[in-house]
């Protein structure tokens, strides 16, 4: 009898992304530009600005001149120092969108803190998942799942490496709908995979956090992957019958 597919998200089930983001937000940002609220989609429900950066080309040394005072070098409001004209060529303005501003952050000047240096959900947890996956071994599957590009994968497969939890499979997509390519169960706390919920041939289990708990979808509810641990419901869905 071939074994049931399970799939395992990594975010919010693993590894505690909103919790590395939300610390290195502040600190780029301010506290006083966010509410620190357990939340799913970092982009919409989060501050972020159109912003408009200048590039400027400077002159050659020879083209300087030397006896700048140092007041010439402080900016006014605007950011503007007298001195520049002096020192700089020309200058070009573009204006980043809000969402540049947001890939920037998360997929270049936060890139490995956000991705690979994040703590697991729990202390403990990687200890439980192995012990989940021990247990059912015999009748399943275990697939580690997670929406990534190209950016965040090496950073992700880091933060994988750091715990002792004894996975074979990986399976990195663009969309999280192409999850259900690969597997028959799905554990996640996506609220876009459960409001669209599962094929009706495959199964969604649900880990509750704060920003789904309204949502009702999955064959089962729990907390974490631990609580999944002798739970009749799950040994039904993956037909695993205890020794």
């Amino acid at each position: 009898m071939s074994k049931v597919r399970v799939g395992i998200v990594v975010d919010e089930i693993l590894r505690a992304k909103w919790l590395q983001f939300d610390r290195f937000y502040a600190q780029e940002f301010g506290d006083e530009q966010h509410e620190s609220k357990y939340v799913y989609d970092l982009f919409k429900d989060y501050l972020w600005r159109d912003t408009t950066e200048i590039s400027r080309e400077m002159r050659e040394p020879e083209d300087t001149p030397e006896n700048i005072s140092p007041l010439e070098y402080v900016p006014d409001e605007s950011g503007e120092a007298p001195a520049d004209f002096l020192l700089f060529k020309k200058s070009e303005k573009e204006v980043i969108s809000a969402k540049n501003m947001y890939n920037r952050f998360m997929y270049e000047d936060y890139l490995f803190e956000i991705h690979g240096a994040a703590t697991v959900m729990y202390k403990g947890m990687d200890l439980h998942v192995n012990n989940f996956l021990q247990k059912y071994e015999s009748t399943a599957d275990f697939t580690i799942m997670n929406v990534e590009n190209r950016f965040s994968i090496p950073p992700t497969l880091f933060f994988l490496s750091k715990m002792s939890c004894r996975f074979r499979s990986y399976k990195f997509v663009n969309k999280a709908v192409d999850m259900w390519n690969d597997v028959d169960v799905l554990i996640t706390t996506d609220p876009e995979i459960l409001k669209l919920g599962a094929p009706w041939f495959k199964k969604l289990i649900k880990l509750t956090r704060p920003y789904n708990e309204d949502i009702k979808a999955g064959s089962i509810e729990v907390l974490q992957v631990a609580d999944l641990i002798g739970n009749k419901d799950f040994e039904k869905i993956i037909k695993h019958k205890n020794k």
